[in-house]
C-alpha cells in the first residue's frame, strides 16, 4: 500500500484499530461470527470517529464473520473475498490451492466462486492449521516448517491446483527467499491492492 501510493505521488492516510487475536480465535473456534462481528463492529465505530472511510479487516481467518459484520457495519468494508474472485477471474486460472487456517480452508476461502478451490486432504488439515498457527505466533517459520508447509503445496499442485493461494497473512514466511516450483498467490498482497484502490479513489 505505502509503495502503491508513492508511485501514485499521493499521501498514504491510514489508521489502524489492532483487534484481540485470542477472542478472534476463541470465536472462530467456537462458531460464534455474531460475537466477532459485533466486536469488530467496536472497532470500525473508532475508526469511523477517526475520520476513516471505509475498512478493512486484513486477517484472511478474521473473515468468517465478514457477512456478519457487513450487515452492522458503520463503514463500508474492503472485502478481501471479492477482491480475490476479481484477481483469480482476471488470471484466468480455474483451480487453485488454499493453505490456510481450518476455517479458510474447510470454507474454500469463505465462498471464493470464481475458481474451484482446493484444500489439503482431511488428514492433513490439522496439521497445516497447527504448523501456521504456530508460525503465525512466532512471526517466524523454522525449517521444518518451511519444508511442510511447501509439500502441502506441492500436493496440491500436483492434484491439479494451478497455483497455490498463501491465505493466512503470515505463510509468506515459510516461502520468503524460498520459491517453491509451482506458482504462488499472496492473498494479503491481493487485498493489499484493493484496499490501495480504494484509497485512492480508483
Amino acid at each position: 500500500m505505502v509503495r502503491a501510493h508513492a508511485a501514485a505521488e499521493r499521501r498514504l492516510e491510514l489508521t489502524i484499530a489492532h483487534a484481540d487475536l485470542r477472542e478472534m480465535a476463541a470465536n472462530m473456534y467456537a462458531g460464534r461470527p455474531e460475537a466477532q462481528a459485533a466486536a469488530f463492529a467496536r472497532h470500525v465505530d473508532r475508526l469511523k470517529a477517526g475520520g476513516c472511510g471505509a475498512v478493512a479487516v486484513t486477517s484472511m481467518g478474521g473473515h468468517f464473520c465478514i457477512r456478519q459484520l457487513e450487515a452492522i457495519s458503520s463503514l463500508p468494508l474492503i472485502d478481501a473475498i471479492p477482491a480475490l474472485d476479481r484477481h483469480f477471474a482476471a488470471s484466468g486460472l480455474r483451480r487453485v490451492g488454499v493453505l490456510d487456517s481450518r476455517n479458510a480452508m474447510a470454507s474454500r476461502l469463505y465462498g471464493v466462486g470464481s475458481v474451484e478451490v482446493m484444500a489439503p486432504a482431511d488428514e492433513d488439515l490439522p496439521t497445516v492449521h497447527a504448523t501456521y498457527v504456530a508460525m503465525a505466533a512466532a512471526a517466524e517459520a523454522t525449517d521444518a516448517q518451511c519444508r511442510y508447509l511447501a509439500e502441502q503445496g506441492q500436493k496440491l499442485h500436483e492434484a491439479g491446483a494451478e497455483a497455490i493461494v498463501l491465505g493466512g497473512t503470515d505463510l509468506f514466511l515459510a516461502f520468503d527467499g524460498r520459491p517453491p516450483p509451482y506458482p504462488l498467490i499472496d492473498s494479503a498482497l491481493v487485498h493489499a491492492a484493493a484496499i490501495a484502490r480504494v484509497a485512492m479513489g480508483a
